[in-house]
């Protein structure tokens, strides 16, 4: 992923940083998912300089609100790319226990597995019927494969903190 080695470059040379979450993480966890774009996770006090580099990289902005923005390359060959922007002590938290995974021409940190089911989760919440079923399949994926480390009890805990107690049944269900 050429783009993703020039956003790392990038990044290092602004002391940004960033994490992969979204689809790429799913993959890079061992998990087949097909995805369209790169999800990435930045620090919210950092959207200024994102917005910066996104457009020297010749990306125009489409979405744009607090938590979330998303920018489609000018170049078919590059991928859209999607910034989901976190406070700090979110962010922390996160790369605390992110992983480096490798993405073929870069390599970058990937939240957590356990992280990611929890966004999963987050994500379930607002039912929006064209991400349900690539959500609820990626939660799926992730918990069979025993990566997360959630406990029975810790996923209820997430799902009724999170979703609602019918998503953990859903869960049980399947």
């Amino acid at each position: 992923m050429e783009v993703l080695r020039t956003i790392s470059a990038y990044c290092e040379a602004k002391n940004l940083s960033f994490m992969i979450i979204g689809g790429h993480a799913i993959n890079a966890y061992g998990i087949h998912r097909n995805t369209a774009d790169i999800d990435l996770v930045v620090r919210a006090n950092d959207k200024t300089r994102w917005l910066e580099i996104l457009k020297l990289l010749k990306y125009d902005k489409g979405q744009d609100d607090e938590r979330f923005a998303r920018f489609t390359p000018h170049s078919l060959s590059n991928w859209p790319i999607d910034l989901m922007f976190v406070d700090e002590a979110t962010f922390l938290k996160l790369s605390e226990q992110a992983v480096v995974k490798n993405f073929g021409e870069a390599e970058a940190k990937v939240v957590s597995a356990r992280h990611l089911a929890t966004m999963k989760i987050h994500a379930l919440k607002h039912f929006q019927d064209h991400r349900f079923s690539k959500d609820f399949s990626d939660l799926m994926s992730l918990l069979k494969s025993g990566q997360t480390g959630l406990t029975d009890e810790e996923l209820k805990e997430l799902c009724i903190k999170y979703a609602g107690s019918e998503l953990y049944n859903k869960l049980k269900m399947d």
